[in-house]
């Protein structure tokens, strides 16, 4: 994700400074191609452990795709679907633009349903605001954008929802992970 916001210049850095005997250990549920080169470029004697399937989400998730036709009909659906959802677990929504995620954050108030949204704009202390209320329940459903799609581990999250497609596979994996 560092390497998207622009900072390969800023790792390399990092390493160029520090010491050549050390130890180096690099994980990742996605290895993208500038990853890896930089990868190869860094390690001396890398060796590689990969679990399940390069480039392929966890077989142990459940996968249902459901195809809108119109962007107009994605608010219905949700609102139809939500509840059934919910009586699983907690729901993560993921969209592409943060006024997307307030837009359906508003709805989905408006129909009395336990909301929050998550995006960039938002400042860190309310993000993890959102979250530790997520995690302790006073949220069943998160609308967010992929700024929520790594590295969280939410233990009530049962379904993920991708309102707007992700922009590539690796997005994907990461986003479907969450569960």
């Amino acid at each position: 994700r560092m390497f998207d916001l622009g900072f390969e210049p800023q790792v390399r850095s990092i390493v160029g400074q520090i010491r050549p005997d050390r130890q180096t250990l690099l994980f990742s549920a996605t290895m993208p191609w500038k990853v890896e080169k930089l990868a190869r470029e860094i390690l001396s004697d890398p060796i590689r452990v990969t679990v399940g399937e390069v480039g392929m989400a966890n077989e142990d998730i459940t996968q249902v795709v459901n195809v809108i036709s119109s962007d107009t009909e994605k608010l219905p659906w949700l609102l139809e679907k939500l509840p059934g959802m919910i009586d699983e677990g907690d729901v993560l929504v993921f969209a592409s633009k943060k006024a997307t995620v307030d837009e359906i954050e508003a709805q989905l108030t408006l129909k009395s349903f336990k909301v929050a949204a998550l995006h960039g704009d938002k400042d860190q202390a309310s993000r993890m605001d959102t979250l530790q209320k997520f995690k302790s329940g006073i949220y069943h459903v998160l609308i967010a954008t992929d700024v929520a799609a790594r590295g969280l581990d939410i233990k009530s999250l049962k379904t993920v929802v991708n309102y707007d497609i992700a922009k590539d596979m690796d997005m994907h994996v990461h986003r479907i992970g969450r569960t």
